[in-house]
């Protein structure tokens, strides 16, 4: 395993590999701000432009605080979008590939336009990642086929786009299922107005 500025954080080591294989050597600006406040199980709020490693700057910490022999939903991404949902489950998947065998990560992308029924019929397994858009998510969580309840993270992406279209209710809803203690991670997107 080569060395890389991501060292320091003692990331779970299937994660520094999947790092050098993603290429990333050195941890951008938002990532080097935000990793270490995570991974202490602190609550934050970032802004950042796209293209920054704002993804990875929250999914590389939930991942290495994950227990993997918790079958539950430990984490919930809320995006705006089915395309950025989408994005960052990917972005989870090429890292959860390297967890060692048994401390395998199941991660599930929850948004419109999908089967609502047979996605309750395979939630008989919760995962422990949940990616998607506030309403499906909320949608899931009222059909009482997806448990919130047991997550300790809550990420909501682009909270500004959230809110210009109407989410926070439908994240509202779910996110008082759980529990007090809950570790928020909150981003929008950087303003291009000087």
């Amino acid at each position: 395993m080569s060395e890389t500025k991501f060292n320091h954080y003692e990331l779970k080591p299937f994660i520094i590999d999947a790092i050098n294989k993603l290429g990333f050597y050195e941890p951008t600006e938002i990532q080097e701000r935000l990793i270490p406040t995570i991974l202490k199980g602190e609550s934050a709020i970032g802004q950042s432009q796209t293209g920054t490693g704002k993804t990875h700057a929250y999914v590389l910490p939930i991942m290495d605080k994950l227990d993997s022999s918790r079958n539950e939903v430990q984490a919930v991404i809320a995006a705006p979008t089915r395309e950025l949902a989408n994005q960052i489950y990917h972005e989870v998947l090429k890292i959860a590939e390297h967890a060692p065998q048994g401390e395998q990560i199941t991660a599930r992308c929850y948004i419109g336009g999908t089967d609502k029924q047979r996605t309750i019929e395979k939630l008989k397994t919760q995962p422990q990642i949940v990616i998607g858009t506030p309403g499906r998510i909320n949608d899931l969580v009222k059909e009482n086929a997806l448990f919130v309840h047991t997550a300790n993270m809550l990420v909501i992406d682009e909270a500004d786009l959230m809110l210009d279209m109407g989410f926070i209710e439908d994240i509202d809803q779910f996110a008082s299922r759980m529990p007090e203690k809950l570790q928020m991670l909150v981003f929008q997107r950087q303003s291009l107005k000087n």
